[in-house]
């Protein structure tokens, strides 16, 4: 906002789902005509993380294409722009009103309200850069890796390491695909064992092999090279991938709010507003908060909802009254194309088996479902 503008700025850092889910709510819900809404963001589109491993495998002609979206889409025409840069400082007001950005290339620009949706770090082959041109630079270089591998050693069995293994398995029928996990079952205890050893036998019915309860000390970061267990064992292999899990992208809010803002894991310390403690002015969504949930995209939902309501009431002299609360714990994971499963936290816990999640995510990883949301709003 320029000095001589009487608008204020409502500014999200972040154009993952977060980030646009939230931008897509208040596209339609702000006063225009006093409040600028601002989405920050290094990358020239959002690239569609829940077909990052389908994107990084497949070979087919132009698909890495339906994975990447303008962000002017997420917005009516005229309500909401995107600011192509990095945060480099986060500087909230003294009064706790409010604040300015240092972005990157020198810029500043103020905030009314702040929103933080910066994500997470990944590894591997969904571990993308910024530019368009390293972005698909990336993705083929992957593609051929994977094309060229006798074998593949995936370390890491949560849901990304166990959907890249299905879409290696779609492409390459007979290579050997071997899924490494430090627990003796796959995913997390958050999943009961019953579902985890469900899924678990989807994959090894479709050849791909399971070390289990084995914990990868040395590993080459990608590549070929051994892999030394903390057992004694090793095995060679000529592609190591490492998807042992994301980490919060929140070094620059630590940096510019202090660490107390941050839990010993980096997440972001929060409200059940979903604003953060010592600063009324700035909230947190998505996969940065400390909140006793699974990291999940389709959490964004529920977090932009209660964000949205709260800045809206804000804005209007009242105070921030909507409260997150989790829901029951669900997990689609896909095994290819045609398959994987599903568990809903319902009632005893329901299992879906393949039908459900090709219908659901595996035919098209839910891309069927993304295009509606950029439709404008």
């Amino acid at each position: 906002m320029s000095k001589s503008s009487a608008k204020e700025n409502i500014v999200i850092v972040g154009g993952g789902l977060s980030g646009t889910t939230l931008a897509k709510e208040l596209s339609a819900k702000l006063d225009h005509s006093k409040y600028d809404l601002i989405v920050v963001e290094s990358r020239p589109y959002l690239v569609y993380m829940i077909g990052g491993a389908r994107m990084s495998v497949t070979t087919e002609d132009g698909a890495v294409d339906s994975y990447l979206f303008e962000y002017d889409k997420f917005f009516a025409p005229g309500k909401g722009t995107v600011k192509k840069a990095k945060v480099e400082k986060i500087v909230p007001n003294a009064d706790g009103r409010g604040g300015e950005l240092e972005l990157s290339g020198g810029e500043i620009l103020p905030y009314r309200f702040l929103v933080l949706a910066t994500g997470s770090k990944w590894t591997g082959p969904v571990d993308f850069p910024e530019s368009d041109a390293d972005i698909r630079q990336f993705v083929s270089q992957w593609q051929q890796r994977f094309k060229s591998a006798e074998d593949v050693v995936i370390v890491g069995g949560g849901a990304v390491g166990i959907e890249l293994a299905g879409e290696l398995r779609d492409e390459y029928p007979e290579k050997k695909i071997t899924i490494v996990h430090g627990s003796d079952k796959l995913l997390n205890d958050a999943y009961p064992n019953r579902f985890r050893k469900y899924v678990a036998s989807q994959l090894r019915a479709r050849g791909i092999d399971l070390l289990l309860g084995e914990y990868a000390d040395q590993f080459p970061a990608s590549g070929s090279g051994e892999v030394v267990f903390r057992s004694g064992r090793k095995i060679h292999a000529a592609l190591v991938v490492v998807t042992s899990g994301p980490v919060p992208n929140t070094a620059v809010i630590g940096d510019s709010l202090g660490q107390d803002v941050l839990t010993a894991r980096k997440n972001v310390r929060v409200l059940p507003t979903l604003q953060l403690p010592s600063q009324p002015s700035i909230f947190a969504i998505g996969d940065i908060i400390d909140w006793n949930e699974q990291k999940q995209a389709f959490k964004a939902n529920g977090h932009a909802s209660v964000v949205a309501a709260n800045i809206l009431s804000l804005l209007s002299g009242s105070k921030a009254q909507k409260k997150y609360k989790t829901g029951p714990e669900m997990m689609l994971v896909t095994n290819g194309k045609n398959g994987g499963a599903m568990y809903v936290g319902l009632l005893w816990g329901i299992i879906f088996g393949n039908w459900a999640a090709k219908m659901l995510k595996a035919k098209d990883v839910g891309l069927s479902m993304m295009i509606p949301r950029m439709n404008g709003a």
